[in-house]
């Protein structure tokens, strides 16, 4: 009987690491990652509970590193001086935030709150320079699959920056100079 319950016990922590696991796996930013390298990752993250309307982070907090939405959804929204704050993106289970701050210093450009109850995966750039001090390859690995994500959101962004230019170029003739 005891047998039986510590078994239990020890299936159930087998099953939640398997899950992290596996979120991890999916998270783009670790697809390069053979799964000894992904396993070293799995002990440095931390399983964070998120009351619906609790914030994440808040604009201009340290930017300590990314989280991955394990389940429910986070909405991250863009302060704007004297208005209400805009929302940007709601993120589902799978989807990341907040990989900046695995990159620089400079504080947080956005809120991110919990909408719904959340469970998040926060992956912080103090484990990521220890670990890359231990294993450089893996931390070199994380870091280009950084720049890279970070590099694609930036192109997307300068995409659309692009069109609202040229949207109001037919609305006031007026050619920004970086477009001439």
């Amino acid at each position: 009987m005891i047998d039986a319950l510590w078994g239990n016990i020890f299936r159930r922590q087998e099953n939640k690491e398997q899950q992290i696991f596996d979120v991890l796996r999916a998270v783009p930013i670790f697809q390069g990652l053979s799964s000894r390298e992904l396993r070293t990752v799995q002990r440095l993250v931390y399983v964070r509970h998120y009351a619906d309307g609790e914030t994440i982070f808040s604009t201009g907090d340290p930017s300590l590193g990314m989280y991955i939405i394990r389940s429910g959804t986070v909405h991250i929204l863009r302060e704007i001086p004297e208005a209400q704050s805009k929302l940007i993106a709601a993120l589902t289970a799978g989807e990341f935030f907040g990989e900046m701050g695995l990159i620089d210093d400079s504080p947080r450009s956005a809120t991110a709150v919990a909408h719904g109850n959340t469970e998040a995966i926060g992956f912080f750039k103090p484990e990521l320079l220890n670990a890359s001090s231990r294993q450089p390859e893996l931390g070199l690995k994380i870091f280009l699959s950084v720049a890279k994500t970070l590099s694609a959101r930036l192109r997307l962004t300068l995409q659309e920056l692009n069109e609202i230019y040229k949207k109001q170029e037919k609305e006031t003739d007026v050619v920004p100079t970086y477009l001439r």
